[in-house]
């Protein structure tokens, strides 16, 4: 592969995990992105942590609901533009984005709160770290 044609897959798969272009549904396992083949190479989850074995409780995202609304935390301390959680995504149940919040290092706790009134049976979060990449978790409704 020439450097030009490399340099544009790696910015197609940057791209891919951090800001909503979405793989052709026939590219996850049996329509389940959290064993799909990408699990643990473009994105991490706490069965496929991939080479971040070791940092799976700082960086994959939980849940708590509320009636409807549900709050993504992820437990990763801020450290100023050095070590940070960039931004936090919400995704529906076919993978498509529903709202991406961007984090203050200088400021914010990575925490988000979503209105899923609209949403059904599942939703997925991803924590984009800026070190530790993109980690992706799901929630049933």
């Amino acid at each position: 592969m020439n450097r030009r044609n490399f340099i544009k897959f790696n910015s197609l798969l940057s791209l891919a995990t951090v800001s909503g272009l979405y793989f052709p549904r026939s590219v996850f396992a049996g329509n389940d992105i959290m064993n799909s083949s990408l699990a643990g190479k473009i994105f991490y989850t706490k069965n496929n942590p991939g080479r971040w074995a070791k940092k799976i409780n700082g960086h994959l995202p939980t849940f708590i609901k509320d009636n409807n609304t549900v709050e993504i935390t992820t437990g990763h301390e801020m450290n100023g533009y050095d070590h940070y959680i960039i931004k936090h995504m919400l995704f529906d149940e076919n993978f498509m984005l529903i709202k991406e919040v961007m984090f203050n290092p200088e400021n914010d706790v990575p925490i988000s709160v979503h209105d899923i009134s609209k949403l059904k049976n599942k939703i997925y979060g991803l924590s984009l770290c800026n070190k530790h990449d993109a980690w992706l978790n799901s929630y049933r409704i």
